[in-house]
């Protein structure tokens, strides 16, 4: 299984399409909704300053440390990115992401898989598949895969 590789979010270009996704707890209650909707802001606003469009929000109403399979929003943000409809996630932190190893395994073969890119505010990178030639971070494009035409098919 590759390792996830680091590559500076300002190489993915504007007009990406991503899903932004997160876990945000359900204990939450109303008096406490107002961080819970800054989160969400928050991610919005860091997708709109770089240039991206959001294709779909997901939000599951969990812990951030529950499993994944606790999660009925998780795999609809990943069939976006699996059906040509996105290019990557955006979440708050990679936690939200993978929390068990693995999770981490099994979403670092998912991003081989589908070329997709991960962000997050919390983090001065976006983690992308690990390139085939073990080339370094600064060689990998993390420009988006094409929509039209076939998915094994990058640029």
């Amino acid at each position: 299984m590759s390792e996830a590789i680091e590559a500076r979010p300002w190489r993915v270009p504007p007009g990406a399409r991503v899903v932004v996704y997160a876990c945000l707890s359900s204990r939450a209650a109303a008096p406490k909704a107002q961080p819970r909707q800054a989160a969400l802001r928050h991610l919005l606003r860091y997708v709109e300053r770089r240039g991206w469009t959001v294709a779909a929000t997901y939000v599951d109403r969990v812990a951030v440390l529950s499993s994944r399979a606790d999660r009925p929003e998780w795999p609809k943000a990943l069939a976006m990115v699996e059906e040509g409809r996105a290019e990557g996630i955006v979440a708050p932190s990679m936690v939200a992401l993978w929390f068990y190893p693995e999770e981490h395994d099994s979403f670092m073969g998912w991003l081989e898989k589908t070329g997709a890119f991960v962000s997050t505010p919390g983090s001065p990178v976006d983690v992308r598949r690990q390139r085939s030639d073990d080339s370094s971070p600064e060689d990998t494009s993390t420009t988006p895969r094409p929509t039209a035409g076939s998915k094994s098919r990058r640029r």
